[in-house]
């Protein structure tokens, strides 16, 4: 018997991921056969797809950390808001020196005519610093920011999408698995009832013992069927609870028993990804004027007070100025011309990637579009062939049970069987995936996740951290 392979989760969702094509599944009866162990320590309910993408997208280290990257893209445009309103410093002093007649005081006494310094000195005061954009550099600079800020939601949001199609990929391939599972133990089932006739009939002579040795091979081969699936299924099951940021992902996996109703609707809107893209060219934009704007004059109101506690007669002395400066560049070995240059490439490069992300949105799309009725083709096809190898199984264990059929075409005839059972499973879970697809390039979550209310609870099937 053809030993069925499952196709690596992943594969699908990095092709999807670079804008490629994918395939893959949702949900309702025939239950993941999981080793008793995990039997045992998986909650009472099946815990649904939905629920599975809830807690990916509240605890999905990808997640969080593309959050937390928003959020501090959301602090460095209000930093750089900041610099409009310039600062203020408080500051104190002590000097100390061993003769009067030095000149290095604080602040100098009211009258210098006659009178020494005094050699201890205390003061505190503010210093202010208050920048006049008329260059309109600070403004670029903070539109730079904000650009920067609202790229990176999106791609903090692209980043969730991409987690949930991740997710549901995986638990889409444990469905095909279960469909797996479930054809392997109905052919094992069948394979020791005609082991069962094939004893019966070799004490009574009506079969050969070498009819017996093929039926028990083939027992034998389905059990190490089995136990293949069962680690493809652990293994899926760690990838799955690493996604949802959890120790485990116990929860039983149920079998789809249809596909898709209908087609996603088309949508022309922009994806997270290219937003973003378009987000990166106004910030590099942006710094392209922030660095010729650093060639006009910088404008800027200084000032201070001072506070001078201790002087030569013990009477304080309180001082204030206020400075108007203008500030232009001369020379800098050509230093601001090879900043404004530096801009302008990364403005290009921008440029190129957002066009390259849009060409890619649109190939995405008509690709996904034909993978999604490509898998709809192919479990009509899929249906079509278990129909007719259940037909050909039932034929062979009758004609076996009888003495006219021959061991080997009874053990070719069930594993046709489990191949087509597991086919049909495969078609409805790569269906599953390639409407998830769709959506992904359409800038949308799993439908498993947009029809469920985004208040649910964590997954009760995966143990946090």
């Amino acid at each position: 018997m053809d030993r069925l392979k499952l196709r690596p989760p992943l594969t699908l969702v990095v092709a999807l991921a670079c804008w490629a094509g994918l395939a893959p599944a949702q949900a309702q009866p025939a239950t993941d056969a999981t080793p008793p162990a995990t039997r045992a320590a998986s909650p009472d309910r099946t815990e649904g797809l939905d629920r599975v993408l809830h807690a990916i997208a509240a605890r999905s280290p990808d997640v969080l950390a593309a959050q937390a990257s928003r959020r501090q893209a959301d602090a460095q445009a209000q930093q750089a808001r900041a610099a409009w309103f310039g600062k203020v410093d408080a500051y104190a002093q002590s000097q100390h020196f061993n003769d009067p007649r030095l000149i290095r005081p604080i602040t100098l006494p009211p009258n210098v005519a006659n009178y020494p310094f005094s050699k201890d000195q205390f003061g505190y005061g503010l210093d202010l610093q208050l920048p006049i954009d008329l260059s309109g550099q600070i403004a670029a600079e903070v539109d730079a920011a904000r650009n920067r800020a609202s790229g990176a939601r999106w791609s903090a949001e692209d980043v969730r999408l991409r987690s949930l199609l991740q997710g549901a990929a995986l638990y889409r391939n444990l469905e095909a698995l279960a469909g797996r599972r479930t054809a392997y133990d109905l052919q094992l089932e069948s394979l020791q009832a005609s082991e069962r006739v094939a004893q019966t009939g070799l004490k009574v002579g009506t079969i050969a013992r070498v009819s017996l040795l093929r039926v028990q091979a083939a027992v034998a081969e389905t059990q190490a069927g089995i136990a293949n699936i069962e680690g493809q299924q652990q293994k899926l099951r760690a990838q799955l609870a690493a996604l949802m940021g959890a120790d485990a992902y116990t929860a039983p996996v149920t079998v789809p028993q249809a596909g898709p109703d209908r087609l996603p609707a088309e949508s022309t809107r922009p994806v997270p990804t290219v937003l973003a893209a378009r987000d990166a060219l106004a910030a590099s934009q942006a710094k392209v004027h922030s660095a010729r704007r650093a060639e006009w004059p910088q404008t800027a109101v200084t000032g201070g007070w001072n506070h001078n506690a201790i002087q030569w007669d013990d009477r304080p002395v309180d001082t204030w100025q206020i400075n108007l400066a203008v500030r232009m560049n001369l020379w800098a070995g050509g230093g601001q011309r090879d900043a404004i240059d530096a801009a302008q490439a990364a403005a290009d490069e921008a440029q190129y990637r957002l066009a390259g992300a849009e060409h890619a949105l649109r190939a995405a799309r008509e690709g996904a579009v034909a993978q999604w009725r490509a898998q709809e083709a192919a479990l009509r096809a899929a249906q079509s062939g278990l129909d007719a190898a259940r037909e050909s199984a039932r034929i062979e264990q009758d004609r076996f049970k009888n003495g006219l059929g021959s061991a080997t075409e009874l053990t070719d005839a069930e594993a046709a069987l489990a191949r087509a059972r597991a086919g049909v499973a495969d078609a409805l879970a790569n269906w599953w995936q390639a409407d998830d697809a769709l959506r992904y390039a359409y800038g949308e979550p799993p439908l498993a996740y947009a029809e469920t209310d985004q208040t649910q609870p964590s997954a009760s099937g995966a143990s946090r951290p």
